[in-house]
Parts: structure tokens; C-alpha cells; sequence
């Protein structure tokens, strides 16, 4: 029978934490424990990797940095919730609250199950009730069974899969430093918040132009150039995509729109599993010519003049950030370190892959202008433009 309840053993825990006396907490934390920390991928099984767990966040933290109980329950004497934040010198932290639950082995009457949830930075609202539309429809027919086609094409959908989950799971998932530098979505610093919030407001350089023109009626955000630039083309491409996905044929009863719209902001994310099931579809007896419009130019001429302007923005863009030779080491640079240029940079290879693909399904075998898909981007472009 235990001595103290579960509150008085994480009450005891907490006060030993925010005194640094890591000892004095590992005397109510059972060899067997088991701590869920939603902020790292892995679960710390035993007192020893628990320590460790607890070391680190005394090491790594200032000490005025405290954690304070908002409440507990009280009517379980094994188990207890509490819901919790942080301050630092007694000034509550944004985006620093909690909930954590805890159980008390009934033998050895000391922590044996702990799971911490921190709030987290990204907070979409109602936003994410709109993702959820959006992307219903597109994974019900995802999972919709199709007729046979070949056995190479079946291959392809498999590598596609494949190659889709290990995007997500390595540029949005995996752990800081594990595969990848920079940190994962579920991890993702202010600073880097910070930065695609600034890039999306410079969408397609309308901001900073404006304000060049002297148009001031917002100030647009500062960004390195070469970063401003990678995004606003890799945006401009995946523009383009549209009236392209919408001419492939192959695919019929498919949200396009729906899928091009998040894919404007998550790029193959899902774009990549998009064409994992497009090569699950039969191939069509007929190609038929595509009959390009004022549609087809609108997105052609504006996606041409955003790469364009991104080029030109690469090179003379923001000029008190030095010469293109500093510019390009600083790309080099954030492209060994930033999860986010990384994922850009992938996308514009992948998309460049999609391109002749795509492409080449729609423009029949004969036509002068089927070539224009191995260019990437201008390909596109010109296509849509001719």
C-alpha cells in the first residue's frame, strides 16, 4: 500500500524539478517507468533514461525557468491529471502550457506511466476544420479500389507511396539531426514560424514591390533574397500545375482544385501520393489535343513573370544583402541546416519530374511542343502561354 497519493508524489516531482534536484526526483520514479514526452519521438523506457530526460531539462533551461501547477485531480489516489505552464522569472511564457497524466505503480507506490502534451506553437483554428474538408474527399478517393492497370505502372504507384511517406516522414517528421538537420513539424521553432509566415506574406513579391514603388500600405517583411527567391518560384511552379492537372485526363472525379489548393501551401505533401494513384489508373485509349484558353494563359503569363522576378530577386533583390557570391553561400549554408529550404528544394526537383510526366501524358506524341516538357519550369510556362 502506498504511503503518498498520486498527487503528493508529482507535487513532490515538480518542486524537486524546478530546484534542480534531480536525485531528489528520481527517488518517486519507478525502474520500470515508462515517459511519454509528445515533444520527442521516442518513449523513455526505465529510471535511467527518464533521468536523462529530466537532466536535460534542467541543463538546457535557465533557472528561473519553473513549472507551475494550474490544478490536479485528486479523486484517484494511483492516477492524477494535471494541467501545468512555464514561467521564466514569473512571467508566463507563451505558448507554454500543458497536460500531463500520471500513474503510480500500486507495488512500489512510485511514478510508473507519465505522458506530457505541450501546447502547441502552430495553432490553425478554424483553419484546420477547412483542411479537414478539403482533404477528406481526397483520401476517399485515394482508397477507392481502381481497374487493373500494368504491372510497370502498379510498380511505379508502389515507388511513388514509397517515396511520398518517406517525404513526409523525413522532411516533416523525423527527429532534429536524425536524418535531416532543422527541426520537424512537431518541433518547429518560433523563428522558423516566423520566417514562412514573412515568406507568405511576400507571396509572389507583391509586398516588396509595392513598397519599391512606394506603395507603403503594409511594410513588407525582411527575408534573405535567396531564401524569398526559392519559395516565390517553387510557389509560382506549383501555380502553373493547375490548368496541367486539370488537362490530364487520366484521372477523372478528382478533387483537383482541392488538391492543387493545398498543395500551393504543402507542395507534395500531396501532390507526390496524387500521382502515386494516378499511375493506378488505366491509361487512355485516346489522347486528345488539349484545348488551351484565356485560363491556361493567365496562369502561364503570371507563373513566367514570378520565376522571373524570383531570378532577378536572387540577384539584386534587397541589396544590403551583399553580392550574389554571398547570396549563394547564404542558400548553400541554410540548405545544410533549414528543414525548410531543404523541403523546397526537393519539391523543385520533384516538381520538374511531375512536369515531364504530366506533360507528356497530355501533349499527343506528334505535337512540336511536347519537347517543352523536359525544361523545366519554362517548359510549363511556354506551354501554357503557346
Amino acid at each position: 500500500m502506498i504511503e503518498k497519493t498520486a498527487k503528493d508524489i508529482i507535487e513532490s516531482i515538480y518542486q524537486a524539478i524546478n530546484n534542480r534536484e534531480i536525485e531528489q526526483a528520481m527517488q518517486w520514479v519507478d525502474d520500470d517507468c515508462m515517459y511519454e514526452d509528445v515533444n520527442f519521438s521516442k518513449t523513455f523506457q526505465g529510471k535511467e533514461a527518464v533521468k536523462h530526460l529530466f537532466q536535460e531539462s534542467c541543463d538546457n533551461a535557465p533557472n528561473d525557468f519553473k513549472f507551475v501547477v494550474d490544478e490536479i485531480t485528486t479523486g484517484d489516489p494511483l492516477k492524477v491529471g494535471v494541467l501545468w505552464h512555464v514561467e521564466l522569472d514569473n512571467i508566463p511564457i507563451p505558448n507554454g502550457r500543458g497536460v500531463s497524466f500520471y500513474r503510480i505503480s500500486e507495488t512500489t507506490g512510485k511514478l510508473i506511466f507519465a505522458r506530457d502534451i505541450v501546447e502547441p506553437p502552430l495553432k490553425p483554428g478554424k483553419l484546420s476544420f477547412v483542411i479537414i474538408r478539403l482533404v477528406t474527399p481526397l483520401i476517399k478517393t485515394l482508397l477507392k479500389q481502381d481497374s487493373n492497370p500494368p504491372k510497370t505502372q502498379l510498380i511505379l504507384s508502389k515507388l511513388l507511396w514509397f517515396l511520398a511517406g518517406t517525404y513526409i516522414y523525413i522532411l516533416l517528421c523525423s527527429s532534429p539531426n536524425f536524418i535531416l538537420p532543422g527541426e520537424p513539424v512537431w518541433a518547429v521553432q518560433p523563428e522558423t514560424i516566423k520566417e514562412v509566415i514573412s515568406e507568405s506574406i511576400n507571396f509572389f513579391f507583391v509586398l516588396p514591390i509595392l513598397n519599391i514603388l512606394g506603395i507603403s500600405v503594409m511594410k513588407s517583411p525582411i527575408v534573405h533574397p535567396a531564401i524569398e527567391a526559392q519559395f516565390n518560384f517553387a510557389e509560382a511552379w506549383i501555380f502553373m500545375f493547375l490548368p496541367l492537372l486539370l488537362a490530364d485526363k487520366r484521372v477523372r472525379d478528382f478533387p483537383k482544385v482541392a488538391l492543387w489548393s493545398v498543395a500551393m501551401f504543402l507542395t507534395n505533401v500531396f501532390l507526390l501520393p496524387y500521382m502515386a494513384f494516378r499511375f493506378k489508373q488505366p491509361n487512355l485509349e485516346k489522347r486528345e489535343e488539349p484545348q488551351k484558353g484565356i485560363l491556361e494563359r493567365i496562369f502561364g503569363w503570371t507563373g513566367l513573370i514570378v520565376g522571373i522576378t524570383a531570378i532577378i530577386w536572387l540577384f539584386i533583390g534587397r541589396p544590403e544583402f551583399g553580392d550574389l557570391s554571398q547570396r549563394i553561400n547564404y542558400f548553400i549554408t541554410q540548405l545544410q541546416s533549414s528543414r525548410v529550404v531543404i523541403a523546397f528544394a526537393v519539391d523543385l526537383v520533384l516538381f520538374a519530374i511531375f512536369q515531364i510526366v504530366l506533360m507528356g501524358a497530355v501533349i499527343p506524341p506528334k505535337n512540336p511542343q511536347r519537347p517543352l516538357r523536359f525544361i523545366p519550369f519554362f517548359g510549363l510556362a511556354f506551354w501554357l502561354i503557346l
